[in-house]
């Protein structure tokens, strides 16, 4: 009897060192099969007060850089420069252009770096070009059908390494298409930085279906080891004080 039970132990502590082993960084129980997201990301709470957040968002969205609406943070600003610096990109890609302003900006970064960066920008509807926007290229595009707008514009072609910017609609869909396409595209050590996840504690993320947060967190839970966190940009002035908090993503 004694004999018996010793073997079931046996067996049962095996069991469960084999679960322990399959436990992933993400929380899943792969050996168990479980797939209920434990913990999958870390918080996207800013170090601002709510009262100080709502200023600190009302001034980004009335910012302009050199006459052109641009929509971009102090903060980011400095990471963005500190970004395009370090990672010396062959190209730089934004999707959502708006008015043209924070391309112009990432332009001009590059160049203040001696950085010969391609920078282009994508959306439904591109600014008309002008002498301003000299060395940029607008291309008409979906952020739904990413792919395809590569393609039909011979943009895998072009220089890399890439940095790959997020800002189109916001929405948990367009969110999860950059992240899938950026998981297909990009090469180990570029980035793609998903902007606005602040979205949800300005509690605006309702108008996306969730918005950037909601994206990144179900990516992460559903394709571990694909990105990480780069806290170097996330944290650089206090954890997660930026427009974009965990939104600086590495590829791995």
């Amino acid at each position: 009897m004694r004999q018996g039970r010793s073997k079931v132990n046996l067996l049962f502590t095996a069991f469960w060192a084999k679960q322990i082993k399959n436990f992933t960084a993400t929380g899943m129980l792969v050996g168990l099969g479980i797939n209920k997201r434990l913990n999958m990301i870390r918080s996207f709470k800013t170090p601002f007060t709510r009262p100080q957040l709502g200023a600190y968002h009302q001034g980004v969205m009335g910012y302009h850089y050199r006459d052109v609406m641009c929509n971009k943070s102090p903060i980011d600003i400095a990471l963005y420069l500190h970004l395009i610096n370090a990672v010396k990109p062959g190209t730089f890609i934004e999707i959502g252009t708006k008015f043209g302003g924070s391309a112009m900006l990432f332009r001009d970064m590059a160049r203040m770096c001696g950085l010969d960066t391609q920078i282009v920008s994508i959306d439904r509807a591109p600014p008309d070009s002008d002498d301003r926007f000299c060395g940029i290229l607008f291309v008409q595009g979906d952020v739904m059908t990413l792919r395809q707008t590569f393609s039909d514009n011979d943009l895998f072609d072009l220089p890399r390494p890439w940095i790959l910017s997020e800002d189109s609609a916001h929405t948990f869909a367009a969110c999860m298409a950059v992240l899938g396409f950026g998981a297909a595209y990009l090469r180990a050590g570029e980035y793609l930085v998903v902007e606005d996840s602040v979205l949800a504690e300005l509690d605006l993320a309702d108008r996306y279906d969730g918005g950037p947060s909601r994206a990144i967190e179900t990516y992460f839970g559903d394709n571990p080891g694909i990105y990480e966190i780069d806290k170097t940009y996330c944290d650089m002035f206090g954890v997660n004080a930026t427009t974009n908090p965990n939104g600086y993503l590495r590829k791995v």
